[in-house]
């Protein structure tokens, strides 16, 4: 059997972009239930994996471009700024989410030893 957790401590000030992690926690009505509501999601579609195995993670990615390229899933504007459509997108807005996975490294072994 697992181990029973009954919580998790998470030290965002240690993550590489803490400032976008606290504006999505920000965004969020309620943390834990955002956090779990992922969690369910990631289960579903893969597992119970480690979603840094270099595997799941490059068909992880795979998915996410297809859903945007399929025209499936639709960004939501930044907060602060004013809707644009998706065929109206600034270049400036593409070059940010064409760099959303620019740091992983696909090279990269995720697997725990």
């Amino acid at each position: 059997m697992s181990k029973q957790r009954v919580t998790y401590t998470w030290k965002i000030g240690t993550e590489r972009h803490p400032e976008a992690i606290n504006d999505w926690l920000d965004a969020q009505s309620n943390i834990r239930d955002s956090l779990s509501f992922l969690v369910q999601i990631m289960q579903e579609r893969f597992g119970n994996v480690d979603v840094r195995d270099i595997e799941v993670s490059k068909e992880l990615i795979q998915f996410m471009n297809a859903m945007e390229t399929s025209g499936k899933v639709e960004r939501p504007p930044s907060h602060g700024k004013p809707s644009t459509s998706s065929n109206q997108a600034s270049d400036q807005e593409k070059e940010v989410d064409d760099d959303l996975f620019s740091g992983i490294d696909d090279k990269a072994i995720f697997n725990r030893r």
